[in-house]
């Protein structure tokens, strides 16, 4: 199909190329796109960088997230050795787009990582590309989610601005403004995100005045100048609402709803973050009333994403406005979603796993055959020097060494695709049994929702306050239940990661157990005597740490605790006791680390499973309800802050579980 473009490697054969992919992305064919630019970089007619580039780019427009970073890791890595400028720009695209991917989904870790080492390769070169530009906002936005009061937050955002401004007057083009646009709104959104509504309206305000020139020079683009005038003017109400300039924030909403955009599916979520921010529940429910006609128009509404942050909005915003049935109706939207997404969302991971195994395979045997070819030429070379005997001794026993090194890398490299091949089916097998135990999960308040919503709907049911009140609090329980599976799934997708968590803050230890304490709400569980126990030489220890994270990780074990003393549903009237169960919380010192010991005499964990119940899914009584990621998720938590997760095997009275924290002693 595209032979005769491919003739000789020079810029003129890449150039046909590129325009071969640039034309399947003008129409949406993605699926073209990604053949094309694999196919091409392996005929070379386009660099090994610009391929992998161009299939991260496919990947992401078709929703593959995994898949699309996993392609621009590889494009940096085919350039990170580049010099000349046409390579460079590649590496920074590949770069901006892998920090930005991270950015989007709150893995700012990986984004600052990405950006510190793209950044100091690029500066060596002196790269003046809008990408460049980018990775300097992205770099800025991780910083101000580490530290909002750090200093180069502004620095990094001000070179920016310099940058954006110096192109458009050198080069005044359409592109030139909108790179800046994006650019502005990325920097203004990201001061409004940290609640940093000063600066956040500076920029706001700097953009609106990008907007006003670019309508001057291009008056005819104005689908594109309502859209990013009304940005602007949603930006302008956020920030004037957090500085408390009521009237002023709602004089430039008013100016928002003008524009055509605030009718979109995103316009009119965005009017609801402004509303929600302002405590106009009844107006942010009405805005977000027809929710489920623009997730038909926009085929949205089916993912763990759209029901975070658009579904869990739209019921907070009618139970805050007190429609309590129309919050029940959501609720149960909510659930009919849950299962069908988690299923969506497991599907789709696994498929883009297998993907990636299947592209890392072919990487690999690209780099045997080129092994192959390299140790072919060798043998031809000594075979032609055969009467040099003594030479041909000493390149054959080389040859020799490298070959027998890389037959060991391949065979070390099977053993490991055979133990991957095992753990995916492993996996597999437990997302079902995870899938199942969901289902059950979701039921249960579901059920309890449907009831309850057929008693306040049935005409004619006359119900007193004391039945009222109980039938809202059960609605509120379930639904919050819910929201919590949510959450929890949320908080799963990210088990895995071995990023370290930034430590920042120095509090007290005990403030860690105070918290967690509270959270869980163990203190007031009537099926258990819970007690909190703190050494003297721990009250007044300070310990660098993340408290929220902390916290976190604390809390799901306290929650592990009040979970197995209490019995299970399934042996509900079949044991009976008057005496109650016992827990309680330890903070004690050990060495170099803060020990917080969470015991209880609850049905316990037997000995050859202390490390199997920290597997993702594990329940080893199925008559508990769960999800079996409680303590997965907790363990994940704090090692990546440099703690760890235990149990204690030498405890048979239930279960004894102790999480470790390194502390900074003053």
């Amino acid at each position: 199909m595209f032979a005769g473009c491919i003739r000789s490697g020079n810029k003129a054969t890449s150039d046909e190329a590129l325009q071969l992919i640039e034309q399947s992305s003008a129409a949406k064919d993605y699926k073209k796109m990604l053949f094309l630019a694999d196919s091409l970089e392996k005929a070379g007619a386009i660099s090994e960088g610009e391929g992998y580039y161009w299939q991260g780019f496919a990947s992401y427009r078709m929703s593959q997230r995994r898949t699309a970073e996993f392609y621009w890791k590889e494009s940096m890595n085919a350039t990170e050795n580049a010099t000349d400028n046409e390579e460079l720009a590649v590496y920074a695209r590949s770069a901006s787009y892998l920090a930005g991917s991270y950015i989007r989904y709150m893995n700012f870790q990986s984004a600052m990582k990405v950006v510190k080492i793209a950044l100091e390769k690029l500066d060596k070169y002196n790269l003046d590309t809008s990408d460049y530009t980018n990775l300097l906002i992205f770099a800025g936005c991780c910083q101000a989610h580490f530290n909002v009061q750090d200093t180069k937050v502004n620095e990094l955002f001000e070179r920016a601005y310099d940058r954006h401004m110096k192109n458009i007057e050198s080069n005044q083009s359409m592109e030139s403004y909108r790179d800046a646009v994006v650019g502005f709104i990325n920097i203004a959104y990201c001061w409004l995100s940290e609640k940093k509504y000063a600066q956040g309206l500076e920029w706001t305000n700097r953009l609106g005045e990008l907007i006003e020139n670019y309508k001057i020079i291009y008056p005819d683009d104005s689908l594109y100048i309502d859209k990013q005038w009304a940005r602007y003017k949603i930006f302008s109400a956020i920030g004037l609402e957090g500085l408390g300039r009521m009237s002023e924030a709602t004089k430039a909403f008013d100016n928002y709803q003008q524009t055509k955009f605030s009718h979109t599916f995103e316009g009119q979520l965005d009017a609801s973050d402004y509303l929600m921010m302002a405590g106009h529940w009844e107006k942010a429910a009405k805005n977000l009333s027809n929710l489920e006609f623009l997730f038909l128009s926009e085929q949205a509404g089916s993912s763990l994403e759209d029901i975070q942050k658009n579904m869990l909005k739209k019921y907070d915003a009618n139970l805050k406005a007190g429609y309590i049935d129309s919050a029940n109706v959501v609720a149960n939207q909510i659930c009919q979603r849950l299962d069908s997404a988690i299923v969506k969302s497991q599907y789709e991971d696994s498929e883009e796993q297998e993907y990636i195994l299947q592209k890392e395979e072919q990487i690999l045997h690209q780099q045997e055959r080129l092994s192959r070819a390299r140790v072919l030429g060798l043998v031809t070379a000594i075979i032609s020097l055969s009467v040099f005997f003594a030479v041909y001794t000493v390149i054959r026993h080389k040859a020799q060494r490298r070959l027998a090194k890389a037959n060991a890398e391949l065979e070390k490299k099977n053993e490991q695709l055979l133990i991957a091949n095992a753990r995916a089916e492993e996996s597999a097998r437990m997302k079902t049994d995870f899938i199942q135990q969901i289902s059950h999960e979701i039921r249960t308040p579901l059920n309890i929702l449907s009831g309850f919503t057929q008693i306040v709907t049935t005409p004619g049911m006359e119900l007193d306050d004391d039945t009222k009140s109980d039938i809202n609090r059960q609605i509120t329980e379930n639904t919050n239940r819910i929201t919590g599976l949510v959450n929890k799934m949320l908080e799963l997708s990210d088990v895995n990661s071995k990023t370290v968590i930034d430590r920042a803050d120095n509090i007290p230890a005990v403030q860690i157990a105070a918290q967690a304490v509270d959270a869980s709400n163990i203190g007031n569980a009537d099926h258990l005597t819970f007690s909190l126990e703190v050494m003297p030489d721990v009250e007044n220890v300070m310990i660098q740490t993340n408290i929220d994270v902390a916290t976190r990780a604390l809390t799901l074990v306290l929650d592990n605790a009040k979970k197995f003393t209490h019995p299970a549903e399934a042996k509900l009237g079949i044991e009976h006791t008057e005496k109650k169960a016992q827990a309680s919380l330890l903070v004690r010192k050990d060495g170099d680390n803060i020990l917080f010991v969470v015991e209880d005499t609850g049905i316990g964990v037997p000995p050859e499973e202390a490390e199997h119940i920290f597997e993702e899914f594990v329940q080893l009584d199925e008559y508990y309800d769960g999800t079996g990621i409680g303590l997965t998720v907790a363990r994940s938590l704090c090692r990546r802050i440099g703690g760890d997760v235990f149990l204690d095997t030498h405890y048979d009275k239930g279960a004894r579980f102790v999480m470790s924290l390194p502390f900074m002693q003053e």
